[in-house]
């Protein structure tokens, strides 16, 4: 509180050319701070995304991994894979 009164007290002792460089720099600082939260907000729902991403990969990966080995076994039995109907014939 004693900084309040101390900045109103500078503010009332200067001049208009003070008051109006006091305004700019306490607007770019409020567009600073806006700047560094509106970059941390940008980045989480970037880094997310990426996850979201990934885990959809890992699970894509592991669904063709798990048809591979069906096709796999069917060939290693000496049968030829459908492909149209997606299962072995013998």
């Amino acid at each position: 509180m004693i900084y309040l009164k101390a900045v109103m007290a500078a503010l009332q002792a200067s001049g208009l050319v003070a008051k109006l460089i006091a305004a700019a720099v306490a607007a770019l600082a409020l567009l600073a701070a806006y700047g560094v939260w509106h970059h941390q907000v940008y980045r989480s729902g970037y880094v997310r995304a990426l996850a979201d991403i990934a885990a959809e990969d890992a699970r894509a990966i592991g669904e063709a991994t798990e048809l591979r080995k069906t096709w796999r076994a069917c060939r290693d039995r000496g049968g030829r894979w459908i492909q149209s109907e997606g299962k072995c014939a013998s």
